[in-house]
């Protein structure tokens, strides 16, 4: 048995308290002194990248010339050569193209078995595919005349990355210490 009762209560709503603080305004009485001149950000160092026209291979290589900037050290073999060929064999082995075991004497340890890690997980994924790889331009800077910062930009099939590395002279050759990949690299940049 059910039995329906209604009520002539009605509702009303009872406001919160504000708990708010009341706002603050801020105001300065005098401007604040700049403590440095500022930036003058027209001004731009005279010649600060030497650009060539593409190489043989259409590769686009520059170099940095600002005041900055050392002289590569005599003896070592052309920072804008050696790069140029080391970008291209490092994306071959990144995408299992090429035998890691290759990279040995022009890679440390370190970078090594990021490399190589890198390419077990590619081949996991994607297997061993043949697409067509390419160095597309290279920028060099020498911060220091034993030391050689490489950004490159690489094309893998129709997509585009980017990889940067650090060289640094041992004897009379260069050794790649540090490697950095772009962010299309973790997605997959052989794929598709």
């Amino acid at each position: 048995m059910s039995t329906t009762t209604t009520s002539s209560r009605t509702s009303s709503v009872q406001w919160l308290i504000e708990s708010r603080p009341p706002g603050l305004v801020w105001s300065r009485s005098t401007p604040p002194q700049p403590n440095q001149q500022p930036l003058a950000l027209t001004a731009q160092e005279a010649n600060d990248a030497e650009v060539a026209a593409p190489d043989n291979r259409g590769v686009r290589v520059s170099m940095v010339k600002a005041a900055w900037a050392a002289k590569q050290r005599s003896g070592l073999p052309d920072a804008r050569e050696w790069s140029t060929t080391l970008a291209l064999a490092l994306t071959q082995a990144l995408l299992g193209q090429r035998p890691v075991a290759q990279l040995n004497r022009w890679v440390v340890d370190e970078v090594l078995v990021a490399v190589s890690m890198y390419q077990r997980r590619s081949l996991a994924l994607h297997g061993r595919i043949a697409i067509p790889t390419a160095v597309r331009s290279v920028r060099v800077q020498h911060p220091d005349p034993t030391v050689a910062e490489v950004a490159a930009h690489v094309a893998i099939g129709k997509r585009s990355a980017a990889m940067a590395f650090r060289l640094e002279a041992l004897g009379d050759r260069w050794l790649c210490t540090a490697l950095e990949l772009g962010a299309r690299w973790n997605r997959g940049v052989g794929s598709g």
